[in-house]
């Protein structure tokens, strides 16, 4: 049931990236975000709230990456590892 619910929580990154992407014109940033969103949602944390930091990390904006993820509940070490990812250019 967790694989289940991971896959489809990777899933409904595609259109929400994309949406994101194409309205706010990032679509450089994109394949960081992934990278981040993949990394997490690997280890088992997806939503609304990764998504916002893995954008925010992409962007350039580690401070409110690191602290996004941490509200949603991600753990230090990962969420560092994470914000590194999406950073990366």
């Amino acid at each position: 049931m967790r694989v289940r619910r991971l896959v489809l929580g990777a899933a409904a990154l595609v259109p929400a990236l994309w949406l994101a992407a194409l309205l706010t014109g990032t679509a450089a940033a994109v394949p960081d975000q992934w990278n981040c969103a993949f990394y997490l949602a690997s280890q088992g944390y997806s939503g609304k709230l990764v998504d916002i930091g893995c954008a925010s990390g992409a962007q350039g904006d580690e401070v409110l990456c690191l602290g996004t993820l941490r509200i949603a509940g991600v753990p230090e070490g990962l969420v560092e590892e994470a914000c590194r990812r999406a950073a990366e250019a």
